[in-house]
């Protein structure tokens, strides 16, 4: 820490110096000390000094940034506010012509001007004065995720615009430039036909701490359509921390899937559709499978599909998702790729024969065909899931490029199953039971102890805080969460491990992965501890995934 702290004082010393050298050249003076204090810009400061550009001003910027306050008779500094709110600062690091602070956060109980009171300044109070310059502290960026509006859309329509931090609206309007070409050229100003919107209101503005510790705003704008000569454009937001913009069309436009809940559902699972113009759906088709309209529900915003899944299809039917509606039809590679698939607890893998098992067999629960079950309480050595392909030394046929691209990173690669957490007292803020899961994949289908003397890849979602107080942590997330970070319980869903978390596959792609193979698989149930707990948890379809964020 020591180095860190020494470190970063010599940057911030370097940069004082360059911001010193530059500000000379134009001031006839350096002995101003005790006059009237004068803000003349502010300068962004990072800690890559190579790029930093010394001539560049600002007039925003978000919390958390370093900035560089320049000016004239600024050494005798007694306060700093920004937005009516005093900072603290280094007075050793002040100058005549520069002063360096760093915006607070708002989870430190920063104000910003979109959701209080609070004037969008910077002020420097010194002996000689005060000095006062416009500076606009940003909310995060803006986002907007879908429109909801009647069609066909004409002029007086009511549209409502639903996102994430669309505040502070510098400026909207419509253009005929799609979203798709915005998607895939480089701009610095949106182009086209621009169509201003008039009369934008705030419907719900929710500012609140998100589940990453930081704060966004779950928004709604609404306002009145204007007359819109084309069929097809954009709707753009151009707010003070950024540009968001969504597609428009007059008629239902051709639907999108932006996430799906898993790739391979069971039996008994709900499976979550989200993306736009969802109108009117026809049809939902998935391999051999295809569902009726009672079969699925569209929501009122026509951006989510919800499906329970009573049935799958068939190897070699197909594995494409398709969602058709007037507009279009959207579609979902990859969905049911059997390929991908590891074990299924039907097709007869070997089982070691390793005790204590897990139990296999059809559940009360759903699932498809057979699962395996987890079912222990306060076992120092759980149950486990152990199986390889044969017991002839064959490897697990894993997904082609055509699949999972050779290039992919192990950051986006999961190993995955379909999961069924009865309950189980896992994730329980470390109190009380000290229960977790050990993932281990090995290279070989051999014995470790006759290969190499352990597992290839070991993980363990666990490690102790402090042993002898009985506390622990889930560092990379709970136990059994998905992709998103989240663990559920009294339902199916998709639990996936980055093959990133296990130490043998960091900074690898999944060509390393590839060419390296996949022998035997073991998932086992731990109880670190005295403290007993309930481990009830189903499991099936356990795969490798790629899913880029």
């Amino acid at each position: 820490m020591k180095n860190k702290i020494n470190s970063m004082s010599l940057l911030i010393l370097f940069l004082m110096g360059m911001l010193s050298l530059s500000f000379t050249a134009c001031s006839d003076s350096d002995s101003s000390s005790g006059g009237q204090p004068e803000i003349t810009g502010v300068k962004i400061l990072t800690s890559d000094s190579i790029n930093y550009s010394y001539d560049e001003y600002y007039s925003k910027a978000g919390p958390g940034t370093m900035l560089a306050i320049m000016g004239n008779n600024l050494g005798g500094a007694l306060h700093v506010f920004i937005n009516n709110q005093e900072l603290t600062f280094n007075t050793t690091m002040n100058t005549e012509h520069s002063l360096i602070v760093t915006i607070p956060t708002e989870e430190k109980g920063f104000k910003l001007s979109a959701f209080d009171d609070v004037p969008d300044e910077i002020r420097v109070e010194t002996g000689g004065g005060t000095a006062v310059f416009h500076f606009k502290v940003t909310a995060p960026g803006p986002q907007l995720q879908r429109l909801q509006a009647p069609y066909p859309r004409e002029k007086g329509d009511e549209i409502n615009l639903f996102g994430l931090n669309l505040v502070d609206v510098e400026k909207a309007y419509f253009t005929d430039v799609t979203a798709a070409a915005l998607d895939t050229t480089e701009w610095e100003t949106i182009g086209g036909k621009h169509v201003d919107i008039t009369g934008l209101n705030t419907v719900v503005k929710d500012h609140h701490l998100g589940p990453n510790n930081t704060y966004i705003t779950t928004s709604q704008l609404k306002f009145n359509m204007p007359d819109v000569p084309y069929t097809e454009g954009t709707i753009v937001l151009e707010c003070a921390s950024g540009i968001t913009y969504i597609p428009y069309y007059k008629v239902p436009g051709v639907p999108e899937v932006t996430g799906i809940s898993s790739d391979m559902p069971v039996i008994g699972e709900t499976l979550v559709i989200k993306g736009r113009e969802f109108v009117q759906v026809e049809s939902i088709t998935y391999g051999d499978v295809t569902l009726k309209s009672d079969e699925f529900t569209v929501a009122e915003t026509e951006d989510e599909i919800t499906i329970a899944i009573t049935k799958v299809p068939s190897k070699g039917s197909g594995t494409t998702l398709a969602i058709t509606t007037p507009g279009g039809t959207a579609k979902v590679e990859n969905f049911f790729q059997y390929a991908a698939l590891l074990n299924d607890f039907d097709s007869g893998m070997a089982d070691p024969g390793w005790d204590p098992k897990a139990l296999y067999g059809p559940s009360a629960f759903g699932g498809t065909d057979n699962v395996a079950h987890l079912n222990s309480c306060g076992q120092w050595w759980g149950q486990m899931i152990w199986f390889m392909p044969d017991w002839n030394g064959t490897t697990y046929t894993l997904p082609s490029y055509d699949i999972i691209p050779a290039d992919a990173s192990v950051d986006d690669l999961y190993f995955a199953f379909e999961v069924y957490d009865n309950n189980s007292d896992y994730n329980n803020g470390g109190e009380g039971f000290q229960g977790y899961l050990r993932y281990e994949l090995w290279y070989t289908n051999k014995d470790p102890s006759a290969a190499s003397g352990s597992p290839d890849v070991l993980y363990e979602n666990f490690s102790w805080v402090d042993y002898n107080a009985g506390t622990f942590s889930n560092p990379d997330g709970p136990i059994l969460q998905d992709v998103d970070g989240v663990a559920h319980q009294g339902m199916w869903y998709r639990h996936a491990t980055k093959l990133g978390n296990m130490s043998a596959y960091k900074g690898l792609t999944y060509k390393d992965v590839y060419e390296k193979g996949l022998g035997m698989v073991r998932i086992m149930s731990y109880t670190q501890g005295s403290k007993s707990g309930k481990v009830d948890v189903y499991i099936d379809n356990i795969r490798l995934i790629h899913v880029k964020k």
